[in-house]
């Protein structure tokens, strides 16, 4: 019997890959690829990563997702990974966090982590949470062989545990196949780690996920601050494929260089360029080259306004009112806010014909209309007659900054809602970043002047 359910059928000739299939076309999954012992599936809404586009199961994994079919999948909002709020069951593929690389392996160290197990639980007695696991040949090496975290509430309320994903977890998951595997003969069984719970009450139903995401980012939080492991959920926006941006005009030679760039500013700009599996810090760094010519647009503009009053043909020097105009210049200038400072560095630096040229056209949808992704910023609009272009590219630039470095748990910054940096907003700043680049680039170009 065990023999025959391992390879998809039962001895009374059920097929379990034809019952599941059945049932997940409710879901929009379509049977694509078989070949061997695997199984490929492609969902027609699914979020591909611009890589893969198949999620791929082992023909021995089709009896246990036969049983977790049977109650309702419920698709995370942001996250890959699914809930069955109606059994209480949760699941978020997780990866963990490598200054050198994104692996969906574990750290060996996880299996010899010590795991408090304060009472009974069933996943620990006969009834383990399900798996798919890859082959052993498929594994870089044997360290590599997973054991389980499992870890239960003292007080019933369920338990958690990190292990390789279920095969729900796999097709609700990142895609982890390709078309090209089936036709030349090669099917390997990827599978990634994910964090799974499941609880004993599960509650409300309309609350189920966002109390399981409360409880999934608390466990990542103390399994890295008490044990040293990093592990993040893996999000929708991270995978989506990204938006081609407008090149600019190929050039037909290298040159000996010419433009003067300060080291700083130069770092800046090749980090910013380097930062874009980030885009808050990609912005940010871009920022940072507008916030080096600050003093230098505030001491311009504040020249250029004593010289004015003082090229009055009225002007005179030992009249104090006339002097007051000076100072006054000057300090309105030097005293001038950050959003002063930098509507002043953009109207000044930047040229109006380039600005009306990235705006022009299509190329960037409605990224910057009135219902572009980023909210709360304000929109750009060409035939704005009571708000010059320059000013408007200011407010915006200075708001998404705001809204990417204030964080304060304070009442009276309500308005200015944080804009993390894994959100579905950060990986829409595409286009702003892009902007930036160009501001930034005038910026340089003017101070070759």
């Amino acid at each position: 019997m065990e023999g025959d359910e391992q390879s998809g059928n039962s001895p009374d000739g059920r097929d379990w890959i034809a019952e599941a299939t059945e049932k997940l076309k409710k879901y929009k999954f379509e049977l694509k690829e078989r070949s061997g012992d695997v199984v490929g599936y492609s969902r027609s809404d699914s979020r591909s990563d611009g890589f893969h586009d198949l999620s791929c199961l082992p023909e021995d994994s089709f009896v246990a997702l036969e049983s977790q079919l049977q109650s309702t999948i419920v698709p995370l909002r942001e996250y890959f990974g699914f809930s069955s709020p109606s059994v209480g069951y949760f699941e978020l593929p997780v990866r963990r966090i490598s200054t050198i690389s994104r692996s969906f392996a574990f750290d060996p160290i996880l299996k010899g982590l010590p795991v408090e197990v304060p009472g009974e639980c069933v996943h620990l007695n006969g009834s383990p949470m399900p798996c798919v696991e890859p082959p052993q040949e498929s594994r870089r090496s044997p360290v590599r062989s997973v054991g389980k975290i499992h870890v239960v509430d003292p007080k019933g309320v369920g338990c958690l545990e990190v292990s390789w994903a279920s095969p729900c977890g796999v097709l609700w998951g990142i895609s982890n196949g390709r078309n090209s595997d089936f036709r030349y003969g090669s099917t390997p069984v990827r599978s990634f780690l994910s964090l799974k719970i499941a609880l004993a009450d599960p509650g409300d139903v309309a609350t189920f996920e966002e109390r399981c995401i409360d409880l999934a980012n608390s466990f990542l939080y103390e399994l890295s601050v008490r044990n040293g492991i990093s592990l993040e959920p893996m999000r929708f926006a991270e995978y989506a494929r990204p938006a081609r941006f407008r090149r600019g005009p190929m050039r037909d030679s290298v040159r000996f260089p010419e433009t003067r760039i300060k080291p700083e500013v130069a770092e800046l700009f090749s980090f910013a360029l380097g930062a874009r599996a980030n885009p808050s810090l990609s912005f940010l760094s871009y920022y940072q080259i507008l916030e080096y010519f600050f003093p230098y647009a505030v001491r311009r503009e504040a020249m250029r306004k004593v010289r004015k009053e003082i090229s009055d043909p009225r002007f005179s020097k030992s009249e104090d009112s006339a002097i007051l105009k000076i100072l006054s210049a000057a300090e309105a200038v030097t005293n001038a806010s950050e959003s002063k400072q930098i509507a002043t560095l953009i109207a000044d630096s930047v040229r109006l014909d380039v600005l009306v040229d990235f705006f022009s056209g299509d190329a960037w949808g409605g990224h910057f209309g009135n219902s572009g992704p980023i909210s709360s910023v304000g929109s750009i609009n060409l035939k704005n007659a009571s708000k010059p272009l320059p000013v408007q590219v200011a407010e915006r630039v200075y708001k998404i900054r705001n809204r990417i470095v204030h964080a304060k748990d304070d009442p009276k910054y309500a308005d200015v809602k944080v804009l993390l940096p894994k959100s579905k907003e950060a990986y829409a700043l595409g286009p702003d970043i892009e902007l930036l680049k160009v501001l930034a680039e005038e910026v340089v170009v003017d101070a070759q002047t």
